[in-house]
């Protein structure tokens, strides 16, 4: 079953690991560019700065180890991280197609994409409306994947640049149409400098799941310690106030929409529009997923009820992540089975996408039939700062 989805603030999964195992490991090299204010970037002293520079500084500091910051283009980090030049990008926005090749911590804090055109210009982000455009995005990110993936392939020309001065140069020389682009780093780099007063964001912001949703550090798979190490370090300054500071001070504007309740209520996040009910729906910060059945995605259903908890736990991943959230954040959920004595084989591939310590409420009851046959239909609710 498809849904749709839209990006919100995620919230830090609290993870826990003893002393004895954070003391194992001493030293964390990011790997970092620092070309992009007010992320990374350096000083006229030459000295690092930035909001993910002061969050990274900050874990190391609270967990008691050292931080050690390694230059790297964008572009390449994630073979750099592969082969061992440093252990943690800092940072990167996770999506499926990245999670196949690297792991990822719980995410630090959400940001939205949108276009960038001069003023005046009217663009949708639709390859309908951009047909024939030419749409400037960075090398390596997860806009340049989405942006081919969805675009290109209708007749939109999607140009690649190296550096952020490199892609506002061709703006403004009109060697492209718009830019598809973080709103904060490129209200940083161009709509807020008075060269940027010919220029403005056109369209809504853009939703996607390979866009995926909040900014987190990319980590080599299977390096669990590590992980957890990085997570309680971000729990504990979420905890202390540290994280909501550091915010403040570099993202004010988002920080000040989250504090004085202007986000809407309620979002109703709509999927297949043939469909009488909402995909999911947020009130404050709870996320309601409407049931979703185990069916792969071109809409068939695979034999046994093993693989089709697989899949409904696969897409709820997925919906989660891409809404702020995450497995880790479910508070509850209900299954309901075709039949009982398939609870067994239910029950071992469930408990295999919840941390043993994190696993949500559950109810499980048997119905007489499930829609088009299925075996399982699962719902669930998730927290979602």
């Amino acid at each position: 079953m498809k849904l749709i989805y839209h990006s919100f603030t995620q919230a830090l999964a609290i993870a826990s690991i003893s002393a004895a195992s954070a003391g194992t490991i001493d030293k964390v090299r990011f790997g970092v560019e620092a070309d992009v204010p007010p992320f990374e970037s350096r000083d006229s002293d030459g000295d690092l700065v930035g909001l993910n520079i002061e969050i990274g500084n900050a874990i190391c500091s609270v967990m008691e180890i050292s931080c050690v910051w390694i230059d790297q283009p964008y572009a390449t980090n994630i073979d750099a991280l592969k082969n061992g030049k440093f252990d943690v990008i800092m940072p990167m926005t996770p999506t499926e197609r990245r999670r196949e090749q690297i792991d990822f911590t719980d995410a630090m804090y959400a940001l939205s994409s949108r276009l960038v055109a001069p003023k005046g210009v009217v663009l949708e982000p639709t390859a309908n409306a951009l047909a024939g455009k030419r749409i400037g995005v960075l090398n390596g990110t997860s806009r340049e994947n989405f942006a081919r993936d969805r675009w290109g392939s209708a007749g939109v020309e999607i140009i690649g640049f190296g550096l952020n001065s490199e892609l506002i140069q061709a703006l403004r020389g009109g060697e492209i149409d718009a830019t598809l682009q973080d709103t904060v780093e490129i209200a940083e780099a161009l709509l807020n400098k008075p060269e940027g007063a010919a220029y403005a964001f056109t369209g809504e912001v853009v939703s996607d799941p390979a866009l995926g949703s909040g900014i987190a550090m990319g980590i080599r798979q299977n390096e669990d310690q590590l992980k957890d190490i990085l997570n309680e370090g971000l729990a504990r300054l979420s905890a202390n106030g540290q994280l909501e500071t550091i915010l403040a001070q570099y993202l004010p504007d988002q920080q000040q929409a989250m504090s004085s309740g202007t986000r809407p209520q309620l979002e109703y996040i709509s999927g297949e529009s043939a469909l009488p009910f909402s995909e999911a729906v947020r009130a404050g910060n709870m996320l309601y997923l409407s049931g979703v059945l185990g069916d792969d995605e071109n809409g068939i259903f695979p034999e046994t009820t093993a693989e089709q908890t697989a899949n409904i736990l696969d897409t709820y991943r997925t919906v989660l992540e891409a809404n702020g959230s995450s497995l880790d954040q479910v508070v509850r959920c209900t299954v309901i089975l075709a039949n009982l004595d398939d609870f067994a084989e239910m029950n071992r591939v469930y408990a295999g996408y919840f941390p043993e310590r994190r696993r949500p409420a559950r109810t499980t009851f048997e119905a007489s039939k499930l829609i088009a046959n299925g075996k399982i239909e699962i719902d669930c609710m998730a927290y979602a700062e």
